[in-house]
């Protein structure tokens, strides 16, 4: 596209008219960088007639010590015109002077006989020998049918040139291109986007390129190329983008200027343009006569604003100047900079940002500029800002600075939000320079318990000698009874894996009482400490659910929560399927992330919403929050890792949907040299060959898994139901006792635990590999525990299994459980799970529909009990109860308990 030079087309198209009649003429187009000048002159040939003769040549900066380096682009243009007999006479010729004088001789014959066009782009950089030789022609151009056009970017030193200005000065015409106008902007980018452009988009981008034809299609190329569309929210894109193709042009222009020219650019991109016109002369070194003549230079070539504020044109000139300059040259100025900001008393942020960019130096105010600067950036929420000035503050930290100390507990408690690990790391290396236990001791208590469950390691060892200098907090008050409980609670928390700690650790929360004291946040943080080691041993479900909900409610969140023991309180309500009370805090999680952008908060919930999904049966949520908390995470964040390996894990073998199960195994595998857990690697390992079809090598991992994690204590079948997995496999298999055998002890520790979840899908694979009468109770059982679970899909799978056996023995209650298998897998999510052919029963639900637990409190319902009094009697809950008389309501057609003892009245007992 050409938009906007109809008038200096239609200038040269006169000239060529004129020529056509005898009258030659020079042109000369002018402009700063990037004004379409080229693109014009490539223009041109179009205006010609087809008898004119059209040669073209261009200077370049490399190019200018080749001697005769554009009469020679000439000449090569001339021998794709020329006649073949003069074609034969040229090429014969060898000495350069009659070659070029041939040259001229052939454009005078040729202009005798048709029109010459002569296009010459960028003449400021012509060899000497080839001006020379333009000087000749310009010189006899009115008596000849040649119109030569030239093109020379303003402010190019070159364009000082004698040669050059005494052919300038010989010119007919002058065309100076202006800007392009608002609305040539708006054609520019319909063309570039096929659609016009939306009002907002079209002037940042007329704002970003100041009309300037190269600028403006190099960021229109830019945008397109990265996927933006030319609507109002990405015009903060195009005015912020730095197209890689415009820094090409701008890095060849700066190197033409002269060593005053690009020392006073790199001096202002080091400034990072403030309006520091003072600083730019002791900075650069440059005189002022010299610093005003540079300023000039950039101004005219249209790469630096001239006005009081000086600024570059554009963020990609800034680039263009730093690409320029030697980092050694470029980091020694930043540091003269920052050192004189400093001595002029800037804000610290201002000279920090110089620091970072300089070589760091032993120097005490860089330090105290630098960890001022982190402070600011760590208050108003910028961690990534603030861990970048404490780091580089550390390095300008002479190692014999008492101060040293303080520093590494400003940056590792920055560095928790983003990298737990290497705050750790710091926060150990800080320990020893403390005098007192105390002072040791608020330091250590800033690192995260579920990091020390990682790396074991110098860090732990400080830890157990410094808590072994507090006082007992039985018998300690205050500050220090406050220090030994946040210590204890991080070291419980760093033996998870040590069966007898473990016991231990039961034996210490029982210790506590019924109702642990939980004023403090040393309370709070030891008896979640040990709640956790609880869930792990899978001891007693009973009080986990009241005590982690009371530390909940003490706990509001905050960013410092997640480097307590809040999350592993969080981690033990949600195996305890006390879902809605993770789920409010995790809400309230979310809301506190949202102001202050904190990635690792932001994995944390998402990891523990996705386990809570799989809690609830909603296994494609679970996998979706997953992935998305994966491709948040950071290398350093395995707890998050992990658990959000171990949701993927729960999805790919729970699930019948083979795309998910892929999707989710493909997840772990990219994962999986990552996890430090030997158990969890062997698990999906374990899935993948499970779904794969492949059972003997899916129970070796299995069984290998389980070894492990019996080893470390983690008894709890609630953390990986691997026995009912490979229980089945074994089944299948046909070794029906070790299935049985490991089907038991899956039942008695899901027992122990307590939770409904559990006990009834322990139940479903006792009833799965267990025929006749027994396994339809056992399947029975399993679907009045588990009415009394948040998950679904769970029900689901009991009522498909328990259909399937009935109507397989013609009992006329197997539609209704295939029914209700169908329902609840909607509502989950699962329609892979209920098969094709598991259509429901022929036989209408009707009064022969009730079970045998229905009738039984449907008459204990007509006999006036209430259902508090009859879940007291069978000895269920009163949950149970409604869900049983809701049932019966609707199977007998009834509306409530009035109509119920008359329904009843002809009623069968089952079985009869």
């Amino acid at each position: 596209m050409l938009l906007e030079r109809d008038s200096e087309v239609d200038s040269v198209a006169a000239c060529l008219r004129e020529a056509a009649n005898g009258r030659g003429a020079l042109v000369v187009i002018s402009g700063p960088l990037g004004s379409g000048k080229s693109r014009l002159l490539h223009a041109l040939p179009g205006q010609a007639t087809g008898e004119t003769v059209v040669l073209r040549a261009s200077g370049a900066l490399e190019e200018q010590d080749f001697a005769f380096g554009v009469v020679h682009q000439f000449l090569d243009s001339a021998l794709l015109v020329a006649l073949p007999e003069a074609r034969d006479q040229w090429l014969s010729v060898t000495p350069e002077g009659k070659a070029l004088e041939t040259l001229y001789g052939l454009m005078m014959r040729l202009s005798a006989r048709r029109p010459l066009l002569v296009l010459v782009d960028d003449v400021q950089w012509a060899d000497a020998p080839s001006l020379a030789w333009l000087e000749r022609l310009t010189n006899e151009l009115g008596s000849h049918r040649i119109v030569v056009v030239v093109t020379v970017s303003e402010g190019e030193p070159a364009a000082e040139n004698a040669a050059v200005l005494e052919i300038l000065g010989r010119a007919d015409r002058k065309l100076a291109l202006n800007p392009l106008s608002p609305d040539a902007t708006a054609q520019a980018v319909a063309a570039e986007f096929d659609r016009p452009g939306e009002e907002g988009f079209v002037r940042g981008c007329h704002e970003a390129s100041g009309g300037r034809p190269l600028f403006l299609m190099s960021v229109l190329s830019e945008l397109r190329l990265r996927g933006y569309q030319p609507i109002a929210e990405h015009a903060a894109v195009a005015r912020a983008i730095r197209p890689t193709a415009l820094r090409a042009h701008l890095a060849a222009c700066l190197r033409s200027q002269s060593a005053a020219t690009q020392r006073f650019a790199q001096t202002l991109a080091a400034l990072n343009e403030p309006d520091s016109r003072e600083l730019l002369s002791p900075i650069s070194g440059l005189s002022p006569d010299e610093l005003a003549g540079a300023a000039e230079t950039l101004a005219t070539l249209g790469l630096v604003d001239p006005g009081r504020v000086l600024r570059f044109f554009h963020h990609a000139v800034r680039d263009a100047v730093e690409q320029s300059i030697s980092p050694g040259e470029f980091a020694e100025l930043h540091f003269r900079l920052a050192e004189a900001l400093h001595e002029c008393g800037s804000p610290v942020d201002e000279i920090a940002a110089h620091l970072l960019r300089a070589e760091p130096r032993p120097v005490p105010w860089a330090a105290d500029v630098l960890r001022a600067a982190g402070g600011a950036a760590s208050g108003r929420g910028d961690s990534d800002a603030a861990a970048r000035y404490l780091r580089r503050a550390l390095m300008n930290c002479p190692d014999e600075d008492r101060g040293r100390a303080q520093l590494l507990i400003d940056l590792a408690t920055t560095e928790r939000r983003f990298d737990p690990l290497l705050s750790a790391q710091h926060l150990a290396e800080a320990l020893p320079l403390f005098d007192s236990a105390i002072e040791r001791g608020h330091a250590a208590v800033r690192i995260e318990p579920m990091m020390l469950g990682l790396r074991q390691g110098a860090a732990l060892d400080l830890m157990e000698k410094l808590h072994g200098e507090l006082a007992d907090p039985a018998t300690a008050t205050g500050e220090s009874r406050e220090m030994a409980l946040r210590l204890e609670a991080r070291l419980r928390y760093a033996k998870i894996k040590d069966p007898p700690h473990l016991a231990d650790a039961a034996q210490r929360l029982a210790g506590l009482g019924g109702e642990p004291p939980l004023g403090t946040v040393g309370e709070r943080e030891l008896a979640g400490a040990l709640l956790f080691a609880a869930t792990l041993s899978g001891t007693d479900l009973s009080g986990v659910a009241t005590l982690g909900g009371r530390i909940l409610r003490s706990e509001p969140p905050s960013l410092d929560q997640m480097h307590t023991a809040t999350p592993l309180i969080v981690r033990s309500l949600i195996t305890a399927d006390s879902l809605t009370d993770a789920s409010a805090w995790l809400d309230l999680a979310a809301a506190e992330e949202r102001r202050f952008g904190v990635p690792s908060l932001r994995t944390f919930i998402g990891v523990q919403r996705a386990l809570i999904a799989t809690r609830r049966g909603r296994l494609a949520e679970a996998a979706d929050l997953a992935f998305h908390a994966l491709d948040l995470i950071s290398p350093s964040a395995q707890p998050s890792l992990e658990q959000g390996v171990h949701a993927l894990v729960l999805v790919a073998m729970d699930t019948g949907d083979a795309a998910l199960a892929a999707r989710a195994l493909a997840r772990c595998a990219e994962h999986e040299t990552e996890l430090h857990s030997s158990w969890l690697r062997k698990l999906v390992h374990g899935v993948a060959a499970a779904k794969a079809g492949n059972a003997e090598v899916a129970l070796k991992y299995f069984h290998a898994s389980g070894r492990q994690l019996d080893s470390t204590g983690w008894r709890n079948p609630e953390i990986v139901p691997w026995r009912g997995w490979a229980a089945m496999l074994h089944f299948r298999l046909g070794q029906q006792a070790t299935a049985k055998e490991l089907a038991d002890e899956e039942y008695t520790r899901a027992r122990t635990w307590g939770t409904p979840q559990g006990q009834g899908r322990s139940l479903r694979v006792r009833g799965a590999i267990t025929t006749g009468a027994a396994g339809i109770e056992l399947l029975t059982r399993s679907a009045e525990v588990l009415a009394e679970s948040e998950n679904p899909l769970e029900q689901a799978r009991t009522a498909l299994l328990l259909g399937q056996r009935l109507r397989d023995t013609g009992h006329p209650d197997a539609g209704s459980h295939l029914a209700r298998a169908r329902q609840l897998a909607a509502e989950c999510g699962a329609s892979w799970l209920v098969l094709p052919d598991a259509k429901p029963s022929a036989v209408p639900a009707s009064r022969t529909s009730l079970t045998a637990s229905e009738r039984k409190v449907a008459e204990l319902a007509v006999s006036g009990m209430t259902n508090q009094l009859i879940a007291r009697k069978l000895e269920i809950t009163v949950r149970t109860v409604e869900k049983h008389l809701t049932n019966s309501y609707r199977k007998l057609g009834v509306d409530g308990r009035a109509d119920l003892a008359r329904a009843l009245e002809s009623f069968p007992p089952v079985g009869s």
